[in-house]
């Protein structure tokens, strides 16, 4: 079983399907129960980091064989050390060593700061408004509380020529919008999103993610006399009719990514369309143009949204190229090699950029140094 079905099942999200093979898996065994719950309790105290590497593939191994209780606690141990490294004493009432970690060379302490919710919002007449946590704001057609942007004006328009603002996304940021028609949008880090302030009576709902990251939970066409729901990003579209779906198409990204969550999507790049569904993933060749289509652990895609970095059998490069837009910083490898090791584990958003470093460091054996807001992957 994926180890991410236990997170998932721990925060209410499993799908009808995800929860009958948590069941089976859950009733199989006592052990199977005893190992859910100790993942339990300390998630639910507070622990902030999960990996599964060296432990979750170690006990899934073992439990599936059936070993005796003496094997499943040795390597049970293995996993809930690594998810409980803000819980140590816990674990030393439970008599486990941990091995001295290698130790990290920090140049110059407290000059990364975590991600917030912030954004710039740019209107039709190309004054700009800086949206922030704690701060409130008004507009002709919006508001913000400082985490979300909410667009009031949910009546279809019979204007001709409808005023559009753009959303922009910093490094070290995120934010939401609901756009006029209710579709709801959650927005990553260095990301751009164009948009109009309200729809047009009868006509298809068109955005434009600019460049980044963006997941849609778009309000259904029933809901607005058939009217499909367009986003628009460099050669694709894709278009919907109600539906969850992630695009990540940041300008560094050799491909453009969508991955549907539920419904259906039709991707396109003018010589040829894909229909998705869901649990699968486009991918269009920014210089080709080819699409394809593979099914992926949407878990792993769209977990970002909720909170948490999720990274499955993930290079260090790619790691690092998203933690460096989270916590706004530059990166730079000192070994082909080090960009090369991959790495599995599950982290909320909300750990100081240093945790995660440690964990990755003391896994895969990498050293890394700060040096103000650069990082060097030794």
């Amino acid at each position: 079983m994926d180890f991410s079905l236990i997170i998932k099942k721990i925060n209410n999200t499993l799908t009808e399907e995800e929860g009958r093979i948590f069941d089976s898996w859950y009733k199989d065994s006592k052990d199977h129960r005893s190992y859910f719950h100790k993942v339990e309790n300390n998630y639910q105290k507070g622990i902030n980091l999960v990996d599964i590497k060296k432990g979750w593939a170690g006990v899934s191994s073992k439990i599936n064989k059936k070993t005796n209780r003496y094997f499943f606690y040795k390597y049970a141990a293995a996993i809930v050390i690594l998810i409980a490294a803000s819980a140590i004493w816990f674990w030393k009432n439970q008599n486990i060593h941990l091995n001295p970690p290698i130790n990290a060379i920090v140049v110059q302490k407290d000059s990364i700061q975590i991600g917030s919710d912030k954004a710039t919002l740019t209107l039709d007449d190309g004054s700009e408004i800086v949206l922030e946590k704690g701060e409130s704001i008004e507009t002709e057609k919006a508001s913000s509380n400082g985490e979300q942007l909410v667009y009031t004006d949910g009546q279809e328009s019979t204007e001709k020529i409808i005023a559009k603002n753009i959303l922009t996304i910093p490094r070290g940021g995120q934010f939401v919008l609901v756009l006029a028609d209710g579709t709801k949008v959650w927005v990553n880090s260095e990301t751009q999103l164009k948009y109009p302030v309200s729809f047009a009576a009868n006509e298809t709902r068109e955005v434009e993610l600019l460049y980044g990251e963006a997941y849609f939970d778009v309000s259904p066409s029933t809901a607005h006399n058939g009217s499909h729901f367009v986003v628009h990003t460099e050669g694709q579209r894709v278009e919907v009719l109600g539906t969850e779906f992630n695009i990540k198409a940041y300008n560094e990204d050799k491909y453009v990514s969508t991955t549907l969550v539920e419904g259906k999507v039709i991707v396109e790049n003018g010589m040829e369309s894909k229909n998705l569904s869901p649990g699968h993933q486009s991918t269009m060749d920014r210089d080709s143009k080819k699409i394809g289509v593979s099914k992926v652990d949407v878990y792993n895609e769209v977990s970002w949204k909720n909170g948490l970095f999720s990274f499955k059998n993930r290079s260090l490069e790619d790691i690092m190229q998203v933690l460096a837009r989270w916590y706004d910083v530059d990166v730079v490898f000192h070994e082909k090699a080090t960009e090369e090791l991959t790495f599995n584990g599950v982290f909320r958003k909300t750990l100081s950029l240093k945790e995660i470093l440690d964990i990755i460091q003391n896994t895969n054996e990498v050293k890394y140094e700060i040096n103000g807001k650069t990082i060097n992957m030794k």
